[in-house]
């Protein structure tokens, strides 16, 4: 006899979720724009047979997520895609949950969009941006220090240094997206804070080096290898 396991009951979902859900399929459906506005708090209460209260939490995480804007004595207004919304929310699901698959997915993603768009990365930084760049290699190699390789972690001001170079280096690349992947992505990596092996430190120095020898000699092909080399090199090599 075959058995199978019980589904989830769908009430068990929160109500104030289901309105969430309903709300932005109202949304997709009306194929409203940014600007439009949603409905009345009484007209939306009375059509999805609600409270206030649960129609208000559901509003409440439609602004946390940055699909509305609630303004007093105007209304619920759709607001404009942020990035910004998107990425707070995915941070803080990634603290509440520590799921290490979302981390592992967005550092493949960071990967790839770095070495995709490091050709426009390399012909829009001017002189200033990669001496902010060099400035950051300087603040790597000062910590590179036998008592840091002592207590075997790379130490906040490095990884700070770290992150300060690649945002530097695609400030100029008008790509809001990608430039909030570079934000999430600095903004929960703790490697800086893990055990590393004796010579970890000195090669990621000379990845950054490798990336700052080509951008001063103005040769792209030499730039992107280094990008690659940076991104695809495995630790355990040597």
């Amino acid at each position: 006899m075959v058995t199978h396991d019980k589904m989830k009951n769908l009430k068990s979902k929160k109500l104030y979720l289901q309105v969430y859900d309903e709300i932005k399929k109202y949304i997709k459906d009306k194929d409203l724009q940014p600007g439009d506005k949603l409905p009345t708090e009484m007209e939306m209460c009375s059509s999805l047979g609600v409270s206030r209260n649960v129609l208000r939490e559901a509003i409440k995480s439609l602004e946390i997520t940055g699909i509305v804007n609630s303004k007093p004595g105007v209304g619920i207004i759709i607001r404009e895609f942020n990035s910004d919304f998107f990425m707070s929310a995915l941070i803080s699901h990634v603290n509440v949950t520590n799921d290490r698959a979302i981390k592992e997915y967005v550092e493949e993603l960071r990967h790839v969009l770095e070495i995709g768009f490091d050709e426009k990365a390399f012909n829009t930084l001017s002189n200033a941006e990669i001496t902010i760049m060099a400035e950051q290699v300087k603040i790597m190699k000062s910590h590179n220090t036998e008592i840091n390789k002592e207590h075997k972690s790379l130490g906040i001001d490095f990884a700070k240094a770290d992150a300060l170079f690649h945002k530097t280096m695609f400030s100029r690349v008008d790509n809001v997206l990608l430039s909030s992947i570079i934000d999430f992505f600095w903004a929960y990596d703790k490697y800086y804070t893990q055990k590393i092996k004796p010579n970890a430190m000195d090669i990621t120095i000379d990845k950054h080096e490798r990336i700052m020898n080509a951008l001063y000699k103005h040769d792209y092909e030499e730039y992107h290898q280094a990008m690659i080399y940076h991104f695809t090199y495995e630790y355990c090599k040597k």
